[in-house]
């Protein structure tokens, strides 16, 4: 009984792979338009469920179009995006750019809906060079001005506000940790100005029990910060920054920051979304009321500092990379210095083989705000005290490979909870 049990099973899966599984498979042949889409916010599975007459491909040497997907925070919270259609082959003459707008209150299926409809307005030109017009219809439908808004119509003249608060806990017989947090928001952003302000904080509680020794361990930071950027032209901008706050961990019972500074791009800040190479350059005060006298002998101390900061970011075809060099010192004491490297690097190396590396590392030598008396063993452990440290660093790198058929069309969401 259990052999035939077994052959029923058997034969009804070797069924069911052998029907396909895709109910839109049946407009996908190899006539379609080959493209292969380059985004890592995207619903690829509701593309190519929804998207008719194309063959979604892994390599982007063998599509005909490659759709590069970009994206920056607007204005209001939500997302200003664009889509790049990149000719290749035989269609590589064909190039298109378009931009939308993902509204921060849309749904997830209002925002996918959307970059779907911008890839095909896109592809449109793609379908038209391939032969493919008598698959395209147009159904423009008649404009509703009843809802227009202007600027001038917008009661909160472009300012944006934001609640954020939760809190997490876990324990078991021995111990348990509680944690609390909350921010708040306010910011103004136009083509000529960029001002922000936030503040928020969060506590941390740890409670052992252990052998009979009863152990509480707390952390609990609090921060203000607000900035005021303003564009001098298409290369160059200021701005005014401030910082202020409180952390047990950094050994601060108040910190109060202001500074000035001064960017230049290389490059207009319209291509911001294709390639970036900034120079800027800050100064200001500060001044440290700490928990704890310092190494240097301080209770508190008022500091003047300044830092150089190169950037460069590009998104193109083969992948992204985005970097940046700061260096820091104080005015007082130049030996007080650090620099620090920052990398997000992920490039497509040949057909399906590709490589991802993101790290940072910082050389520091200005550490004045550290505890004069140290950390007991206890807070050590429990990374309840900043330690003194020449250096730190962290990386993520990783290699990623796949092969087998070009064409990647069906989706089968079965058992994917």
């Amino acid at each position: 009984m259990r052999l035939v049990t077994l052959i029923f099973l058997l034969g009804f899966t070797i069924q069911a792979q052998a029907q396909d599984l895709n109910p839109n498979r049946d407009s996908v042949s190899n006539n379609d338009l080959a493209i292969f889409i380059d985004c890592n916010f995207c619903d690829i599975s509701f593309m190519k469920q929804n998207l008719q007459h194309v063959n979604f491909v892994r390599d982007r040497k063998v599509a005909e179009v490659h759709l590069l997907f970009t994206r920056q925070r607007n204005g209001a919270g939500g997302w200003a995006e664009r889509i790049q259609f990149i000719g290749m082959g035989n269609l590589a003459h064909l190039t298109d750019t378009l931009e939308y707008t993902i509204d921060v209150n849309m749904t997830q299926d209002e925002k996918r809906k959307t970059q779907l409809r911008y890839m095909q307005f896109g592809l449109l030109r793609f379908w038209l060079e391939k032969g493919m017009d008598e698959l395209i219809t147009i159904d423009v439908k008649e404009a509703d001005t009843s809802m227009e808004l202007t600027p001038e119509d917008d009661p909160w003249n472009n300012w944006v506000f934001g609640l954020n608060a939760g809190g997490w806990f876990n324990g078991q017989e021995t111990s348990n940790s509680l944690n609390f947090y909350g921010n708040i928001s306010a910011k103004r952003i136009t083509e000529k100005n960029k001002l922000s302000i936030r503040a928020g904080g969060d506590q941390n509680l740890n409670y052992f029990n252990y052998d009979g020794v009863e152990t509480k361990a707390r952390q609990q930071s609090s921060w203000l910060r607000a900035q005021e950027i303003i564009s001098i032209s298409d290369h160059w901008s200021y701005g005014f920054f401030g910082e202020a706050g409180n952390s047990v961990f950094s050994n601060y019972k108040f910190y109060g920051d202001l500074g000035a500074g001064i960017e230049y791009d290389v490059f207009e800040y319209e291509d911001s979304y294709e390639k970036q190479l900034i120079v800027a350059y800050h100064a200001g005060g500060r001044y440290n009321d700490y928990y704890d006298t310092t190494v240097f002998n301080k209770d508190e101390e008022l500091v003047g500092w300044h830092k150089l900061i190169l950037g460069a970011s590009t998104n193109k075809e083969w992948g992204k990379l985005s970097s940046t060099i700061t260096y820091r010192n104080y005015l007082h004491d130049f030996s007080l210095n650090s620099i620090s490297f920052w990398m997000n690097f992920n490039v497509r190396l040949f057909k399906g083989f590709s490589w991802r590396v993101n790290g940072s590392f910082s050389v520091n030598h200005n550490q004045i705000n550290i505890s004069k008396q140290g950390a007991t063993p206890e807070e050590v452990l429990l990374q309840q005290q900043q330690l003194g440290s020449g250096y730190n660093y962290w990386m993520n790198t990783g290699l990623n490979y796949s092969f087998g058929s070009i064409y990647n069309t069906v989706v089968n969401p079965r058992f994917d909870f």
